[in-house]
């Protein structure tokens, strides 16, 4: 038997019969499938130009719930929960703030800082998604909607395969951005990366015309890991155009508030221009202009 049939008849199973009533019961809500994917973006930053970063993310699900998130993240978030991991999380930073003013190598701040704070969990029993994400200079803030926000144009007549996984093609026009996506009715699970959910099938890859955003799946498994709630409890509810438009104004004016804030500048000293190309790189969703 394939790997690939044997996680297609492993999650068929737990989808449709669920765990065991013999299992113990455990604390937290228990994952049937672990999905990897790769968040591949582009975007402005100040004097640099246009950069490009892939950041990796995990999806766990069960036939009930799901969460979407960045892993080096979720570790970070974990360690600030709990006052000894406080203590080895600023050790951690101070050794990793030591070796770049010793190296000036930026690469040797990686595992001490935040790649992404996005957070998605998912209620398929309410069809409701919760977003966590950043929402200006250290604040953070979150929003719930409903799924039924995306409509899906199933085009049966596209196909490829990904993964050994013989795809879907589906598009949508959600919240400003034209998304194409490829699917596998061989996991039914209605569930994919980000917000992308409600097809016959997970969502193994997404795509936007502008090159800016992508997803793409880089490996699959049967997993009984725990779905942990998100560990920050410091992000405040607010209204979803309302938190990009904070993102967005941090991100054109963070050397000016940063320096507001602290006394100090960052990087550059000053913000880039904005500009009308510099305005062409927005986030995944760009309705809240």
């Amino acid at each position: 038997m394939t790997i690939k049939r044997f996680i297609t008849i492993s999650v068929l199973l737990f989808l449709t019969l669920g765990a065991s009533a013999e299992k113990k019961k455990q604390d937290y809500p228990r994952a049937e499938i672990k999905v990897s994917y790769n968040y591949h973006k582009k975007f402005m930053r100040g004097n640099d130009g246009v950069v490009e970063q892939n950041t990796p993310f995990i999806l766990l699900a069960n036939r009930n719930q799901s969460k979407f998130y960045c892993p080096s993240t979720e570790y970070r978030d974990s360690l600030l929960s709990t006052p000894s991991g406080r203590a080895k999380e600023r050790q951690m930073f101070d050794a990793a703030v030591a070796a770049y003013v010793q190296n000036r190598d930026r690469s040797a701040m990686d595992g001490v800082v935040y790649h992404s704070r996005l957070y998605v969990t998912k209620d398929f029993a309410k069809s409701v998604s919760i977003t966590y994400d950043q929402a200006g200079m250290g604040e953070c803030g979150y929003y719930d909607e409903p799924f039924s926000e995306i409509k899906w144009d199933i085009v049966e007549d596209s196909t490829r395969m990904i993964l050994d996984y013989q795809c879907i093609m589906a598009t949508a026009d959600y919240h400003g951005r034209e998304w194409t996506v490829w699917f596998t009715p061989e996991i039914p699970l209605q569930d994919g990366p980000w917000k992308l959910c409600g097809l016959p099938g997970l969502v193994m890859e997404a795509s936007e015309p502008s090159g800016q955003h992508r997803f793409t799946v880089t490996g699959i498994e049967t997993s009984s890991q725990p779905i942990f709630p998100v560990f920050n409890t410091e992000y405040e509810k607010m209204d979803r155009k309302d938190m990009l438009r904070a993102q967005r104004h941090y991100r054109e004016n963070s050397n000016a508030m940063f320096k507001a804030a602290t006394g100090f500048e960052l990087g550059g000293g000053v913000d880039a221009p904005i500009t009308e190309e510099s305005r062409k790189y927005d986030y995944l969703e760009t309705d809240y202009h």
